[in-house]
């Protein structure tokens, strides 16, 4: 009777700790200071777990005196991971409390590219220049993208040539070298993506350069290229992608599925994922 006494004490006591060691770890949780949640919410965007990092920018906003970030990170999140319409919300939250921000203007029209809502793109780059003259994304990235999109070139490049006369950067250097492939001129393209590898040996110029390459046919460096951008940068539906059509090339049909499945995994509502599995199951 003692022994079974005995055990049953044990027992509370086991139980007792481990409930402890679980409202410990709920209470560290709580207490994590904002620094400490977006380091987390930044591992956790690299590894392609937008779920989990719109979680902890959602606790961010709940504790946060700056508002307007946390809505601009829950924004450019929610429009990585595909989901536009929440990013649409969170980036006009933001610009109600601060409708002078160029960048969210810059930020919101690439949304409303991706959207394939050109008219509004436009406008809201402009309304971008209209605060802010030298915002140079706004002129490259921005308007450059979205001229490249609607098929005029000519006009895409004079942005993106603007856009560099204000800042000779990485990013547009880049825009350069994707703009230039649209028009065929690939030796151009190739010199513009690799100076931008080398003022940024983690540019996402890889994505361009890796298209390039597949589009001459170089398949081995177009695969090369890709797979840089996934082990230097982060994962990207749109790297998966891009993957998978070298693999089509190949004849790799089941590297080619693979690839594909990881992008939906990444952005499961991307109707070109979706379709180009699909063609090929």
């Amino acid at each position: 009777m003692k022994f079974f006494k005995k055990r049953i004490f044990w027992l509370s006591v086991l139980i007792v700790m481990i409930i402890g060691v679980f409202a410990l770890k709920s209470v560290s949780l709580e207490q994590k200071s904002e620094e400490d949640l977006r380091i987390e919410a930044e591992e956790y965007y690299k590894e392609g777990d937008y779920s989990k990092t719109i979680q902890i920018y959602q606790k961010i906003l709940s504790q946060t005196e700056n508002k307007e970030g946390a809505y601009l990170d829950l924004a450019n999140t929610y429009r990585y991971w595909g989901k536009v319409e929440e990013s649409e919300k969170m980036f006009k939250k933001a610009l109600e409390i601060n409708p002078n921000n160029d960048w969210t203007y810059t930020d919101l029209g690439k949304l409303y590219r991706n959207m394939n809502k050109y008219p509004e793109a436009e406008q809201s780059f402009k309304k971008a220049l209209e605060i802010n003259p030298n915002n140079d994304l706004a002129y490259g990235y921005g308007l450059g993208y979205l001229y490249r999109d609607m098929g005029n070139n000519d006009e895409a490049l004079k942005m993106f040539k603007r856009a560099f006369e204000i800042n000779p950067s990485e990013f547009n250097y880049m825009g350069l070298g994707d703009i230039y492939r649209e028009m065929g001129n690939y030796e151009e393209s190739e010199k513009m993506f690799k100076k931008a590898l080398e003022i940024d040996p983690n540019s996402e110029s890889y994505l361009g350069l890796g298209w390039l390459y597949l589009e001459e046919g170089k398949y081995d460096l177009a695969e090369k290229t890709f797979k840089q951008f996934l082990e230097r940068i982060r994962e990207k539906g749109e790297v998966y992608y891009a993957l998978a059509q070298v693999y089509i090339q190949e004849g790799r049909i089941d590297d080619a599925k693979g690839a594909l499945k990881r992008a939906l995994e990444l952005n499961p509502d991307d109707e070109l994922f979706q379709q180009s599995l699909q063609n090929i199951n």
